[in-house]
């Protein structure tokens, strides 16, 4: 017995996709949870207090902007927003969960749903503005290099399973 990690063990693409997942997911949570929480008027209230006393004229028009944008949403926006969220981060953790256990269908899944995002990004690129345009070109290159990488996985995969021709 060699003294070499199992491959099962082993930190790959796959499982760094897996990650990146997970990880996307657990900050979509926290988000999701914040902006819940923005539904507590008293929550509201406090922060706006909190803005009032701050020094730095910059700093408080841009909380104070931020805080009028999220309450001008009203609670349904709000909890829609959540609820759209939530199943987004499930979607996500699917993913991630799936491909750490290196699952085939979640090759699938996540080749699908990571895809059918793409045109969005390009629509998105193409109307942002200059300040933005770095994060949507590295989100669009950064889906564009797992779907292929996902898509190069499943090809090798169903090539392994074939019988060989001559045998």
């Amino acid at each position: 017995m060699t003294g070499s990690a199992s491959p099962r063990a082993r930190i790959d693409g796959l499982r760094l996709i897996g990650l990146f997942k997970i990880g996307k997911a657990l900050l979509l949570l926290m988000t999701s949870y914040g902006i819940y929480r923005l539904l507590d008027i008293n929550l509201v209230n406090r922060l706006y207090d909190w803005v009032y006393s701050l020094t730095d004229n910059f700093e408080r028009r841009l909380l104070e902007r931020a805080l009028d944008w999220f309450t001008g949403l009203g609670h349904a926006r709000i909890g829609g927003i959540v609820v759209v969220t939530a199943c987004y981060t499930s979607l996500l953790l699917t993913e991630g969960v799936g491909l750490w256990l290196r699952k085939t269908w979640a090759e699938w899944l996540t080749v699908i749903a990571t895809a059918s995002l793409i045109p969005f990004e390009l629509l998105e690129f193409a109307r942002g503005r200059h300040g933005r345009r770095l994060a949507l070109a590295a989100a669009f290159v950064i889906n564009v290099m797992i779907v292929l990488y996902l898509i190069r996985q499943l090809r090798r995969a169903r090539q392994a399973r074939r019988p060989e021709a001559g045998a």
